[in-house]
């Protein structure tokens, strides 16, 4: 297996991979013109692994500027890994090529979030060494007109 930036021609199996993710309305279009925007990302990468030529995981990670304080924290944004390759390195190996993106970037933290319902992602975060801090602070979205 081997991590390597996305590509365009990724396209179809990624927009599989965000089904499993429980995003079936992307098409192949805007999942290729995304991963043309994330190329040119000067602070945030798309990766993919790939096994015997078959893409089957991908993680995208940005660059967060803080505020409140010197530095920056990285976050994923996304990460999926092929059912029938879950449990064998593939995500590990993605959190750790995101994580190494932050680093070059001059990241000290990394955050991600997961939908509650996700719990095996929640175990597999914290084996990582991630912690759930949702007790000290709430996440809020409001989605904008256009």
């Amino acid at each position: 297996m081997k991590i390597r930036p996305a590509l365009t021609a990724d396209a179809p199996a990624v927009t599989a991979l965000l089904a499993e993710l429980g995003y079936p309305d992307n098409s192949e279009a805007d999942v290729r013109r995304r991963l043309e925007r994330w190329s040119c990302h000067p602070e945030g990468a798309a990766l993919v692994a790939e096994s015997d030529g078959t893409v089957v995981g991908v993680v995208a990670v940005v660059v967060i500027p803080l505020f409140e304080k010197e530095g920056a924290a990285g976050r994923i944004v996304a990460l999926v890994v092929n059912e029938t390759q879950r449990g064998t390195g593939v995500g590990r190996e993605l959190v750790a090529a995101a994580e190494t993106e932050a680093l070059r970037w001059g990241c000290t933290a990394m955050e991600v979030t997961s939908s509650r319902h996700r719990t095996g992602a929640h175990a597999f975060y914290r084996a990582r060494g991630y912690e759930d801090r949702c007790e000290r602070s709430a996440r809020f979205v409001r989605y904008l007109d256009a």
